[in-house]
């Protein structure tokens, strides 16, 4: 009966240490909520995405906790409405924007166009992919806190 005990509690004691490893081996950071953060935008349909250049804001969204898109595109500002559903799906809608021209128009009509395509996303630690189907991501956001 003693050895019995033995063998449970040796046991015990390699079930957790084994949780506390794989809790460890997962972290990039800190897990950044897909809401009411400030999500820089990097790649962009499998193109990387330069950060803000001589005075020109960076390419952002932020999704509200109440449902809307805030937004700037590199251009101009958008907004719109986004929807989380289960299963990792998501889904934008009404999205407007100011109209200014600038260099950078074309680049921000694709990220427009990656958010009205997107129907689900990926979101671990401080990344967010948004994408279609199983295709290759769309779009690829990192976190930004002191924004």
């Amino acid at each position: 009966m003693q050895s019995i005990s033995r063998i449970l509690l040796v046991l015990a004691v390699l079930f957790t240490g084994a949780c506390g490893t794989q809790k460890a081996s997962t972290g990039t950071g800190a897990e950044a909520p897909i809401t009411d953060t400030y999500w820089r935008l990097t790649e962009l349909m499998g193109k990387p995405v330069s950060a803000a250049v001589a005075g020109k804001k960076e390419v952002y969204i932020r999704l509200r906790s109440n449902g809307n898109l805030e937004s700037f595109a590199g251009c101009n500002g958008v907004g719109g409405r986004f929807e989380v559903k289960p299963g990792l799906k998501i889904s934008f809608s009404n999205m407007m924007g100011t109209m200014m021209a600038c260099d950078e128009l074309a680049a921000e009509n694709k990220l427009l166009e990656a958010l009205r395509q997107a129907d689900n996303y990926i979101h671990h630690g401080k990344v967010l992919l948004l994408n279609k189907g199983r295709k290759a991501p769309l779009a690829r956001f990192e976190a930004d806190y002191s924004k």
